[in-house]
């Protein structure tokens, strides 16, 4: 799949701006604060349906404006789809995909897929769990609606048992409701979870070994309740919370399950996720996101979408060699502030919000 044309209307620092893009490589070049990954940014919302930067919609409306509107049109093995997305300040956002209006964000799940990687996805390898679990819930968001839906579900009863523990109101007559429930959904979510980072192991192990030319070999294992089916991690989640509800009660918090989730990182033995060396974070992290890219495309039978924000600033010559190599037939949109002039791609330049195509 690829984005034929993206536009904006009021997005960021952009006016009204329209390009249409590449099918495998695109260069957005130009100074910093002009408008480059403010660009890429509409791109990935209008996949994921939200913001890589911030949580604050209306930030993405101009300055001065009260509404903006963002739509890509992309190019699918089924045919084109079109997705629009208006924002004002005044009203919640609307998206619609091919004309016709979604009710919920999980309908947008999986429409065009998209994988994006910052400077800032550092995090995912070198702070706290949350970001891992992000990492993961994003992408398996994306390759499946049930997955969305559970952990929306089970972030929701998370929520209710929390109130309901903080209430210190009939807890021993009703906490039990709420376990059998949260126990269902996080049961799903984690066993998805766990197949999802098994496969991700084994294309990170491989991403690790080409970045570093046979160097440095990545270990990735899933870090959660125990169980090799949905039922069995269920049945051992429920013990865990029997086994706390005392704890949970004199806290008022729940303090077992998937939203304790982790990812354990390792490069020959060593927990780099608190003692690799800012070299070997920052290729496991890109290693992960080329891992995601065949998973969408094992699972999905297409490759996604790649979004490479100022990465190029944060690696050696011979990385960005290896990196270019790797993404060559899939579509690619980089930010850079330079480049190499012998790369394969289209150019454009990008100057106080104005875009301009330069080959």
């Amino acid at each position: 799949m690829y984005i034929e044309r993206i536009l904006l209307k009021n997005f960021r620092n952009y006016t009204d701006a329209e390009i249409k893009f590449d099918p495998k490589t695109n260069i957005i070049f130009g100074s910093n604060a002009q408008g480059k990954t403010n660009l890429v940014e509409a791109v990935y919302y209008l996949c994921v349906g939200k913001s890589p930067r911030t949580p604050r919609e209306k930030e993405l409306i101009k300055t001065g404006q009260d509404k903006a509107y963002i739509r890509v049109d992309a190019v699918k093995k089924t045919g084109k789809v079109r997705i629009e997305a208006y924002l004002t300040r005044t009203e919640n956002r609307r998206i619609s995909i091919n004309g016709i209006p979604i009710k919920r964000i999980g309908e947008l799940m999986g429409t065009v897929n998209a994988v994006f990687f910052s400077p800032d996805e550092l995090k995912i390898i070198k702070e706290a769990p949350e970001n891992r679990r992000r990492f993961i819930d994003i992408d398996l968001s994306q390759l499946s609606r049930n997955y969305f839906y559970n952990l929306s579900r089970y972030n929701k009863i998370l929520s209710q048992r929390n109130r309901l523990l903080k209430s210190q109101k009939n807890l021993k007559e009703t906490v039990d409701i709420w376990d059998e429930q949260l126990a269902d959904c996080g049961s799903r979510v984690a066993y998805q979870r766990k197949e999802f980072v098994r496969m991700l192991g084994a294309f990170a192990s491989d991403a690790q070994s080409y970045l570093t030319d046979g160097k440095e070999i990545l270990k990735v294992a899933y870090e959660g309740i125990k169980g090799d089916s949905a039922d069995e991690i269920k049945q051992n989640f429920l013990k865990k919370l029997k086994a706390e509800k005392d704890y949970d009660i004199e806290r008022g918090y729940t303090h077992t399950g998937i939203h304790k989730d982790d990812i354990a990182l390792s490069v020959g033995g060593v927990d780099i996720r608190s003692f690799g060396s800012q070299g070997q974070q920052r290729t496991a992290a890109l290693a992960l996101k080329l891992a995601e890219l065949q998973i969408f495309a094992h699972e999905v039978g297409e490759t996604p979408v790649l979004i490479l924000d100022d990465v190029f600033s944060e690696l050696d010559e011979a990385r960005r060699i290896r990196l270019i190599q790797k993404i060559d037939n899939i579509q690619t949109l980089i930010t850079c502030t330079h480049f190499d002039n012998d790369i394969n791609a289209s150019f454009f330049k990008v100057s106080a919000g104005q875009i301009k195509s330069t080959k």
